[in-house]
């Protein structure tokens, strides 16, 4: 697998199409990163490209949760 610019050799219990996937998000991200302004290193690069798919990941569970909330009372009004 190749992650910024660099391969690694990924051993785990997913399969390998899976975790290429992973790795062609996470460089996708990265380059539109990239793209985007002046990233000084590889490391400064992967920072902003985590804390980005992290922001991303933390918005979708805040609105997921918001999501139940609000089903569970329209369910409570029904009753």
């Amino acid at each position: 697998m190749r992650l910024f610019g660099r391969d690694y050799g990924i051993k785990g219990h997913g399969e390998t199409k899976y975790v290429e996937m992973l790795a062609d998000f996470i460089n996708e991200r990265a380059e539109n990163i990239r793209k985007k302004g002046t990233v000084l290193s590889t490391l400064d690069l992967a920072i902003l490209t985590l804390l980005n798919i992290t922001d991303e990941m933390f918005q979708e569970r805040r609105l997921q949760e918001r999501t139940k909330r609000d089903t569970k009372k329209r369910k409570s009004g029904l009753s």
